[in-house]
């Protein structure tokens, strides 16, 4: 299954909120913390083929995420598996914490075994919504990244055999929306950039 998706930056995030609420029907929830570890493994391609590989951690929700290289210049399309690495649900308290903490470093070190390194973190604020367009179902997040900027990300999946469609309702949805010059490159090379100063070459 392939993640079509464009990703955009938002000046004025409430004037955002309304457009979708009024266009769409769609409300954006509560926002959570999201924190990714992303790993790298030359011979294996990790980032060199634009392939990544990266634990996220929401709360007590923690998954392995494989993303292939992209397939389209004007959209982020890639291959996309994620898995669960913990039963996502129950009440939050530090015993749960622990639990998941400790499965992410048990994981860490899964990884590191298998010839992969820890290579960076990328820390966000997210709020979620869902919408429908043209017949289609999107995710639609508002993502805040401290010292980068506030980014809005409009996603859905499609098979390859359907890409093209779903690429032309992305591209459409966008525009309805007013969003304007798409970013490509993911928010682990934004922040690199806005780190370093220097311009990432991320396939």
């Amino acid at each position: 299954m392939l993640e079509i998706e464009m990703k955009f930056r938002v000046e004025n995030p409430e004037k955002y909120e309304k457009t979708l609420k009024q266009l769409l029907g769609t409300t954006l929830g509560a926002p959570t913390v999201e924190r990714d570890e992303f790993y790298q493994c030359d011979a294996l391609g990790f980032p060199s083929q634009g392939k990544t590989l990266r634990i996220r951690r929401r709360g007590s929700y923690l998954a392995a995420t494989f993303k292939g290289p992209r397939l389209d210049d004007a959209t982020k399309t890639r291959e996309e598996i994620e898995l669960p690495l913990t039963i996502p649900g129950g009440a939050a308290s530090a015993i749960r914490d622990a639990l998941v903490d400790r499965a992410r470093a048990d994981w860490s070190r899964f990884f590191q075994r298998l010839g992969f390194t820890s290579a960076a973190f990328v820390e966000k604020t997210r709020r979620r919504g869902l919408a429908e367009f043209d017949g289609r179902h999107f995710e639609i997040t508002l993502d805040v990244l401290e010292g980068i900027g506030v980014f809005t990300e409009l996603e859905t999946t499609a098979p390859e055999s359907d890409f093209e469609a779903a690429r032309e309702v992305v591209m459409k949805l966008a525009d309805r929306l007013g969003l304007r010059d798409s970013i490509v490159k993911s928010y682990l090379a934004l922040k690199m950039e806005a780190e370093s100063g220097k311009v990432v070459d991320e396939k």
